[in-house]
């Protein structure tokens, strides 16, 4: 049986996050929703490359 433990931060924010991208420039932060936005994409694709890709019969070599 597992034990549920109320949240400090009923908001469910990360506030250490939050913190690291006010520290940011304007322009690191539209740097890393780049990369972010780039990372999601790859791994889009790659799912759906995965979800197509049907292996052929295996060789008796």
């Amino acid at each position: 049986m597992t034990k549920s433990r109320k949240s400090k931060n009923p908001s469910h924010v990360d506030k250490g996050l939050v913190t690291m991208f006010l520290k940011m420039s304007p322009e690191d932060r539209l740097r890393a929703n780049d990369n972010a936005y780039r990372a999601i994409l790859e791994l889009r694709d790659a799912y759906k490359q995965r979800k197509t890709y049907k292996p052929g019969p295996k060789s008796n070599s």
